[in-house]
Order: C-alpha cells, then sequence, then structure tokens
C-alpha cells in the first residue's frame, strides 16, 4: 500500500480499468495484486497492482467485477496458481469503540500490518460516558483476556463500530492501530507543525492471541506516541485511554488442487447428508461458517442452486404449518441462503438502496413518530417524513429488475414449484419473501455497514429512520398491518394497503422463471482451492471434538479430510477415526487348530498349489485403493470356500485275498512325499488286468468293506456343515447387533439434537431477556433523567414563588415608604 504517508494518490485511479490487460505480469516474479479498502481513496471496488517498477490502482463498478480482475491478472502472473502450494493470510478485525479520551475532538484508527496503511475508520466525536456501553465493554473483553480499566470508568465514550475483512496479504508480523485526532483541513494545510500529522497513540495486537478461527476480544491501552529522536513522550490522550478490538488473524496452507479431488466429489454427492448428520452438532457459529464455505464452494462447482433448492425444501418438509417461523431460526438452510444472496446479490443491493442509504447519512430529516421521543409539533412532520422514505424504497425495490439476480429467480421458482406440487402455494410465497425481505434486503436497510452499503456505524437519528423503514418494509411484505404493539405506527397501515399490489406484483416477477425481465447473472471469482482449503480446516476443526461415535457415524467424510491431512504436515490437527473405518476389511482366516477336527485339511493341503499366481494377485490388489466418495457395496457373507465333494459310490480300498500273492496293497504316501516326488500310477485293485470272467460277488464285497470309511466321512462333512452355519448365525447376529447398536445411536443422535435445539432457544430467550434487561436498563436512565430535570424544575418553581412573595413585600414596603413620606410632606406643606 503507501509506506509511511497516511493519503494515497487518486492519480492512479484515472487510469481506466482496462488498461490493465496491457501490463505484462509474465516476467516480475515478485508482483503483488490484491485490493484495496475503499477507506483509502474514498471509492469502492478498487485493486493495486505492484511490482518492482510500478504501483497502479483500478477502479470497478462492482466487488464481482473486482475479483474477476483481480483472477485474471494472478494467473497471467502465475498461469499453474492452482496447481501449486501456497498460503493465504487473511485479518478479520472489528474497531469497536474508546473510552477516556479527552472530550469535544473527533477521532479516526488507521490500521497498519508492517508499517503500511491497509485501512482507516470514519472519525467520530467523543460523546459522554454511557453505562451501557460500559457494560458491553465488560461482557466482550471478559471472555477473551485481560481487559484495561474493566469499562467502569466515568471518562468520555466513542463508538465506531466498524468492520475490517482483509485478505490476500502479505506475510505480517506486526498489526498497528494508530489513533489520530481529526483537524481542520485548513489548519492541516497552513500548519507548520510536523507533530499534527503524527498519531497520539497506538495499539500493537498479539498476532498469538489472536490467531485462529475465534475473535478474540479486548481493551487494549493506549500507548502515546514517541516521536523518533526524542526522549520525551508528550502524553495527549491520558493513562486510561483504552481501545476495544475483536479480531482474528489466519493462517491457511492451500494445496494443489488435485488434493481435493476426492473431497470436492463427496462434498458434490453428498452435501445434503453431510448436512443432515453435522447440523444437530453444531452451534450458531459453526453453522454460519459451514454454510459460507459450503457456499462459495458449490457456487465454483456450480452447485449452489441445487444445494439452496434442496435446504429451501427441507426447511418447508421440517416446519410443516408452523410456515411463520420459515427463516427465522438459526439452522443451515437460513445461514446459507444469507451467505448465497450476499454472495450473487451484493450489486443488486447496492444499484436498489446504495442511494437510498448515502442519502440518509448526509441528511438530517427526522422520522421520529414516538410521541413520546418527539414534540406534538414535530410529530405531523416526522410521519411525513417517513411516509416519503418509505415510499422511496418501496419504488426502488419493485422498479429495479435489471440487476436481480438470475440465480436467485431460479431457485425462487424451483420453491414455488416445489410448494406447488405439495398444494402448499402459500408457504412457498412465504419462503421466497422471508428470504428476500427478512434475511436480506431489511436486514441490508437496518445494518448498511453489513451489507458493504457503507463503512460508519449510523448515527442515532438516522439508526432510527433505517429502523423504522426496515419494519415498514418488513411488514408490506408479508402483508401485515401494525397492531396495538406499536400503536404509533397505525398511521402507517393506510401506506400498507396502498403499496400491497405492487408488491405482490414484484414477488411474483422474482419467482416467474418464464419472466421476460432481463436478469443480472453473477460474474464474480470464486477461488476454488481457498474455499476447499477453508472448508476443510472448519471440518477438521469441528468434527476432531466430536466423540467417537458421532465421528463413525460420518465415515467416509473424516478418512477423506485425513487424507488431505497427511499433506499439511506432522502438526496439523487429525481427526481420529476407529480401527473399523480406518484399515480394510478383515477377512476371513481359518481358526489355528481347524486340522484337530477337520481330516480332510491334509487330502486338501496335498492339492496342487500356485503360490507365486496368488501372491502377485494379492500385490496387484493392494495397489488399487478404492475411492472413499463411492459407497462401498455392503457384502452381507464373505465368499465360501468350495467344498469338497464326496462320492456316493462305493470303492473298494484294500486288496482281495485271491490277488494278494499277483498284486500287492496300493502303500498311502505321506503329504511330504507327495510333494517331492510324484508315485507311480498303483494298480486299481477292482480291475483285473487279465480277460478271465470274475464274478461281481467279490466287487461288492469289497464296497461292503469300504462303506464304513464313507460314512464317516459324510458324518464330518455334516459335522462341518452344522459349524459352518452356526458360524453365518453368529454372524447374522452380529450383523443384527450392528443395526440395535446404530439405531440406538441415531435415537441418542436424534435427542442430543432436540437438546441442542432447546439449548438454542434457551439461549435465544436468554439475549431476549439480555436485550429487555438492557432496554429497561435505558428506559429507567431516562426516567431517572426526566426525575432530576423534574425536581430541578420544582425546586425552579418554588424558588420562583419565594422570589415572588419577596418582591411582594417588597412592593408593600415601598408603598409604605410612599405612604409614610406623603403624609410627612402633607403635614410640613399645612404647618409652613
Amino acid at each position: 500500500m503507501w509506506r509511511g504517508t497516511r493519503y494515497g494518490s487518486k492519480e492512479s485511479l484515472s487510469i481506466p480499468v482496462s488498461a490493465a490487460k496491457s501490463l505484462d505480469l509474465s516476467e516480475d516474479q515478485t508482483t503483488v495484486i490484491r485490493p484495496v479498502h475503499s477507506s483509502i481513496l474514498g471509492e469502492k471496488y478498487c485493486f493495486q497492482v505492484i511490482n518492482s517498477e510500478n504501483n497502479h490502482c483500478f477502479g470497478c463498478s462492482s466487488a464481482a467485477e473486482r475479483d474477476r480482475w483481480i483472477e485474471d491478472l494472478r494467473r497471467a502472473a502465475h498461469p499453474n496458481k492452482d496447481n501449486c502450494e501456497r498460503t493465504e493470510y487473511s485479518l478479520s478485525l472489528w474497531v469497536n469503540e474508546a473510552k477516556d479520551l479527552p472530550p469535544k475532538k473527533r477521532y479516526y484508527c488507521e490500521v497498519h500490518i508492517d508499517g503500511t496503511l491497509f485501512a482507516r475508520t470514519s472519525n467520530r466525536a467523543v460523546g459522554k460516558s454511557v453505562q451501557r456501553s460500559s457494560q458491553a465493554a465488560d461482557g466482550g473483553s471478559g471472555a477473551a483476556g485481560t481487559g484495561h480499566g474493566g469499562g467502569s470508568s466515568g471518562g468520555c465514550q466513542l463508538f465506531w463500530g466498524e468492520f475490517f475483512e482483509l485478505d490476500n496479504l502479505p506475510p505480517v508480523n506486526q498489526i498497528t492501530l494508530h489513533l489520530f485526532k481529526d483537524e481542520d483541513p485548513k489548519k492541516k494545510r497552513h500548519s507548520k507543525d510536523d507533530s499534527i500529522l503524527n498519531p497520539l497513540g497506538s495499539v500493537a495486537l498479539n498476532l498469538a492471541e489472536i490467531k485462529g478461527r475465534a475473535y478474540q476480544e479486548k481493551w487494549y491501552p493506549i500507548v502515546p506516541y514517541k516521536p523518533p529522536g526524542t526522549s520525551v513522550i508528550k502524553d495527549q490522550i491520558g493513562q486510561q485511554a483504552s481501545i476495544r478490538v475483536k479480531s482474528k488473524f489466519k493462517i491457511l496452507k492451500i494445496l494443489p488442487i488435485e488434493r481435493y479431488k476426492e473431497f470436492a466429489e463427496y462434498i458434490t454427492v453428498n452435501y445434503v447428508d453431510m448436512c443432515s448428520s453435522l447440523e444437530p452438532l453444531l452451534n450458531v457459529r459453526e453453522k454460519e461458517e459451514l454454510a459460507g464455505a459450503l457456499v462459495h464452494v458449490l457456487q465454483s462447482i456450480g452447485k449452489a442452486k441445487e444445494f439452496l433448492t434442496d435446504l429451501g425444501s427441507a426447511e418447508v418438509q421440517r416446519l410443516g404449518e408452523n410456515e411463520a417461523l420459515i427463516f427465522r431460526e438459526n439452522t443451515l438452510a437460513t445461514k446459507a441462503i444469507d451467505e448465497y444472496m450476499k454472495l450473487v446479490g451484493q450489486k443488486y443491493l447496492i444499484d436498489t438502496l446504495g442511494d437510498f442509504i448515502a442519502r440518509l447519512y448526509s441528511g438530517g430529516e427526522s422520522c421520529e413518530v414516538d410521541p413520546q421521543k418527539c414534540s406534538a409539533s414535530d410529530l405531523p412532520i416526522n410521519q411525513r417524513h417517513l411516509k416519503e422514505t418509505c415510499a422511496d424504497v418501496v419504488k426502488r425495490i419493485t422498479d429495479m429488475h435489471d440487476s436481480f439476480p438470475a440465480e436467485l429467480n431460479e431457485i425462487f421458482s424451483r420453491w414455488l414449484s416445489d410448494c406447488e406440487d405439495r398444494g402448499q402455494t402459500d408457504i412457498g410465497h412465504r419462503l421466497i419473501s422471508a428470504s428476500l425481505f427478512l434475511r436480506f434486503l431489511c436486514p441490508a436497510i437496518l445494518s448498511p455497514s453489513l451489507f458493504g452499503l457503507t463503512q460508519a456505524y449510523p448515527e442515532p437519528n438516522t439508526l432510527r429512520t433505517l429502523t423504522l423503514t426496515a419494519k415498514v418494509i418488513q411488514n408490506l411484505a408479508n402483508s401485515t398491518l401494525f397492531g396495538e404493539k406499536e400503536e404509533y405506527m397505525f398511521f402507517m397501515n393506510e401506506f400498507l394497503e396502498q403499496h400491497w399490489e405492487p408488491m405482490r406484483g414484484f414477488l411474483q416477477k422474482v419467482a416467474d422463471p418464464d419472466s421476460e425481465i432481463a436478469m443480472a447473472r453473477f460474474d464474480g471469482y470464486v477461488d476454488l482451492p481457498l474455499r476447499l482449503a477453508v472448508l476443510h480446516n472448519l471440518l477438521v476443526d469441528i468434527i476432531s471434538v466430536m466423540k467417537q461415535d458421532r465421528i463413525d457415524n460420518l465415515h467416509p467424510l473424516p478418512l477423506i479430510l485425513n487424507q488431505i491431512t497427511e499433506f499439511l504436515g506432522q502438526e496439523a490437527q487429525r481427526i481420529p477415526v476407529s480401527s473399523i473405518h480406518g484399515k480394510p476389511k478383515p477377512t476371513y482366516l481359518l481358526p489355528k487348530d481347524l486340522p484337530k477336527y477337520s481330516p480332510l485339511q491334509n487330502s486338501m493341503q496335498q492339492l496342487p498349489m500356485d503360490s507365486n499366481s496368488n501372491q502377485g494377485k494379492e500385490r496387484q490388489r493392494k495397489q488399487v485403493q478404492r475411492a472413499f466418495s463411492v459407497p462401498n457395496r455392503p457384502s452381507r457373507h464373505q465368499r465360501q470356500p468350495i467344498k469338497r465333494q464326496t462320492s456316493k459310490e462305493e470303492l473298494p480300498t484294500q486288496c482281495q485275498d485271491d490277488n494278494q500273492d499277483q498284486d500287492p496293497c496300493l502303500e498311502i504316501s505321506s503329504p511330504s512325499n507327495a510333494i517331492k516326488s510324484k508315485a507311480p500310477a498303483a494298480k486299481v485293485l477292482w480291475i483285473k488286468q487279465n480277460n478271465s470272467n470274475e464274478p461281481y460277488q467279490k466287487i461288492g464285497q469289497a464296497i461292503e468293506e469300504t462303506s464304513i470309511l464313507d460314512r464317516h466321512a459324510q458324518e464330518l462333512a455334516e459335522l462341518r456343515l452344522g459349524v459352518e452355519q452356526v458360524t453365518e448365525r453368529e454372524l447374522e447376529m452380529a450383523k443384527r447387533l450392528e443395526d440395535f447398536i446404530v439405531l440406538t445411536q441415531d435415537q441418542n443422535t436424534q435427542l442430543q439434537a432436540e437438546v441442542q435445539e432447546l439449548r438454542n432457544l434457551l439461549a435465544t430467550r436468554e439475549e431476549q431477556l439480555a436485550s429487555a434487561t438492557f432496554r429497561l436498563g435505558v428506559i429507567e436512565e431516562e426516567r431517572e433523567e426526566d426525575e432530576r430535570k423534574l425536581n430541578v424544575a420544582v425546586a425552579a418553581v418554588e424558588r420562583m414563588n419565594v422570589l415572588e412573595e419577596q418582591f411582594a413585600g417588597l412592593l408593600k414596603d415601598v408603598h409604605q415608604f410612599y405612604a409614610v413620606n406623603a403624609d410627612g410632606i402633607k403635614n410640613t406643606y399645612i404647618n409652613t
């Protein structure tokens, strides 16, 4: 950025962005291309190209156009970027507030990384310390580390509430916040004192403390600035001055995209099952992070619309007839549609509400219509201002079609079609209205700084106008009139009824798949390897702390994640995987003592075995690894070995008495001799070599003598078959036991999900209670202030009464004096 200066030149912005095509980036390997924060140049959607010779800035019309230019230029500088390892550094920073600063001044902060300016807050005036801010400070810093001063001091308070997301950073060694006093530009221009350009003080963030996925919030003491070459520090802010900052710094190692191939395939095919398995186990922050990561990955792959369509349909099925709760809960579907609309609808949001927000921030018209907060004489004027403001917003929304995202039109039309097929057309319209207004447009009106419409947090008067406008627009989208809870808004019901039809027509157009309106398509770029690395890192952090049975239920996802982790080094975190999933399935092994019970084992060992061919097949089979994204085909039983068949024909096995002299008995050799040398063919005893006709009675006698051995063999075969049947039954019982365990685990998971849902509901109620308590505290403070003013007024009245009595006494004394003097003069005159 700009080193050693607080103001960057805007001359480079005069270069058209199309001129970036002429830049030669292939030769200089030190070229850096990164976005420029809007607070530096006062213009949005700028990027910077830095190399050894030049430093150029280019301005774009939208964030999507800027991201596309940055990616094209990076690929020109590094054509093989996706196939190389790289490391990304990013900083997320909330500069919230400061306390105990000198009053009657305006201040701003600058964010410096290794001495280079990267962002700047807006300038804010110091106000009186409020108990609300002190409580917020204590709550924010209590869990994040040691605070400074606690937040209970009675000094002056200053609130920024500004968020900075700085990506594509160089390797970082130091992050510093400098506090400046905002001076009159004319005074700066004509002043000869260089100290006016120096900061009042600084805050250094410890990288080790803020590194990780979670935000760390803390009060940091402001260290007074020490000019170079001086030993005296001039403290202009006081010893108790501090700044509350919430930040996190992430270092992410990104592998070549081929390492994520199997992971991407799994996400593409199984995102519905993965979300349904993980959602009951996640807290609100994890749901938000997971939904954002999935949306960016699936948008790059081309499956984001199917993903959101499935989540929306599942949300309708889950809620049933409770349509009032659609997109009002902290679910993955709610967080995913939030992130997707921010991604593809940023340009539409700026085109629709950008000028309106800018006008409100610069204007001073009040729209306060609560009689308790404004005078009776101002109430009609403020009501007219609110109607004009809301009419302007409604017209901007209903007339803005060209920049409406075509992707949202496709999703809305699919939602509506699915609901119509189920006979729930009204719920389909509620689904579209809730997603577009409840989750996107109205929150953008209420908090424009969180949606990129502006940077500064609104002033109290502007914030009140935004709040009332968002209420009216939300009621208009819901076709709901104001009720008794907000009686002071009754006058807007006529406005709502007048604009219902235009709003309904707008909702029908944006959900019509055959609409003739030319809509805009998302033309931005999503860095797929970066987003896959973010999703991998997030899932490893979430799953690794789960119980083992829950990890096993996510199979094969933990194995896929661990395969990627192997390339990140030994220090990278891994997911514990049980042996049943971590190793290949075991094959059936014969018992060691089987020869004691199986007489057929020895005869089977004499069969010729081609051991070399089998070993080769085993080696060849080990080289092929099954992709975990393809589900294994479960085999109910192991392949049974070929059973030995016994002949039913009875044959003689010993010599006949009458042939004993001619033919010797058949000798059975041992297995070892049979393997070493092949025995000569023996004579078959029941076949006579001579041509004489011998009677068949002798054959029958031989068969009768050998039948005992065959009968024993048959009995042993039956016993073996029985053993195999018992083994099969044991396997079947083991399978049933496993199914029962899985069923029990599913029921346990469901119960835990219900418990988690109750906990989330309790947390929501606690937040509502805290909000109500806070509002009650504010009201109590206002009441005490009013009571104090009343007491002052009563005392003034009493004082006035005393003065009037004294004045009346003085008048009486004067009259008496005049009367006495008149009598004296009269007597004197008579005497003379």
